[in-house]
């Protein structure tokens, strides 16, 4: 069967409206769905789209498939943020080091090597930390 543009709008509306909010999820089933209609040699529009649905899982599965595309894109966003804490945090045990062995040897700017440290501690690690378990917090209400 020859897919017209009105059934490809017609699978991606009801994509959408079934829950399919990833763009690129909602345009691989796309693909799929309309990837298996036509190369089925009947014509019944309706009735081969059912088939379809069918044979991908139905609805639930879109559902499904939909909660795992965000469990993934959770995970890369916090071991991105996890990423970001070790550099953060190795970067204040160095200052701190640097702060510590200026201070020992009383060399000047020791103070400012401790005010780094603390300022990598207040703008880089407590912002990701937070932004991280909002992340989580909001992901587990969805």
């Amino acid at each position: 069967m020859q897919l017209t543009e009105k059934h490809i709008t017609f699978i991606e509306n009801s994509l959408s409206l079934y829950g399919v909010e990833n763009i690129d999820l909602r345009e691989d089933l796309l693909d799929h769905i309309c990837t298996y209609i036509e190369n089925q040699d009947s014509e019944d529009f309706n009735q081969l789209y059912q088939q379809a649905l069918q044979k991908f899982g139905g609805y639930a599965s879109f559902k499904n498939l939909q909660l795992e595309t965000n469990h993934q894109k959770l995970a890369k966003e916090i071991i991105i943020v996890n990423r970001v804490k070790f550099a953060a945090g190795f970067l204040i045990i160095l200052l701190l080091v640097v702060s510590l062995v200026f201070q020992m040897m009383q060399w000047p700017y020791a103070n400012a090597y401790l005010l780094a440290a603390i300022a990598v501690s207040v703008l880089v690690i407590l912002p990701a930390h937070f932004y991280a378990a909002y992340k989580k917090s909001i992901h587990k209400y969805s």
